[in-house]
């Protein structure tokens, strides 16, 4: 019996996309060392890739820190857009507010990175109006959810709420995130503001 073409052996670790792994080194480094701990050399050699592999996709640091940024970020918008059109189509819209806000902090204490990414944005305007411009889509996205939920909402009246719902919880995650022994506390002081805020026009 004649034997078929050998099959190609399965990719290994240097064929597989190495941006993941630079990003998840990258956010690690940041956590124990802060932004000026952070090198390229650093992040390739705990990505397990050369320096060269990784000026294939980065020139800099600061490319490394913005495509990190971005990561985190798109993947938390994910979620919280999830939760916007939970809040505007489920009866009861306080409990997905409690839950994106205990996900938001969860995704921020657990993701490589994901604190020490808060405090990089005061290393770069870029990065801080990029993130400035996030929350505001995320207040945009709020505003049209708070409006299913009440119509007669003025859509001014809906802006207004939105954004300072927004900017509130990002402020109150920042505080929780600087202590873990307050963050239960910081948390629950968070929840109880957006509910008492809002149930003025929701209830």
């Amino acid at each position: 019996m004649t034997a078929g073409p050998a099959r190609p052996p399965p990719p290994g670790p240097a064929a597989r996309d190495p941006v993941p792994l630079i990003l998840q080194a990258a956010g690690a480094l940041l956590d124990e060392r802060g932004f000026e701990g952070l090198t390229t050399t650093a992040v390739a050699r705990r990505a397990g890739i050369s320096t060269a592999t990784l000026y294939r996709h980065f020139p800099d640091k600061r490319a490394v820190l913005r495509a990190l940024v971005h990561a985190l970020q798109e993947e938390r918008a994910g979620e919280a857009l999830r939760h916007i059109e939970r809040f505007a189509t489920e009866s009861d819209w306080r409990t997905p507010l409690r839950e994106s806000l205990a996900l938001m902090y969860t995704m921020r204490v657990t993701r490589p990175g994901g604190r020490a990414t808060r405090r990089a944005l005061q290393t770069s305007r870029e990065l801080w109006e990029w993130d400035r411009r996030q929350d505001e889509a995320l207040a945009r996205a709020f505003a049209r959810a708070l409006r299913r939920r009440r119509p007669a909402l003025a859509r001014a009246t809906a802006e207004r709420l939105a954004l300072t719902v927004v900017t509130a919880t990002v402020a109150m995650l920042d505080v929780a995130c600087l202590d873990d022994r307050r963050a239960p506390a910081v948390l629950e002081e968070a929840e109880a503001l957006r509910e008492t805020y809002l149930a003025r026009y929701l209830d």
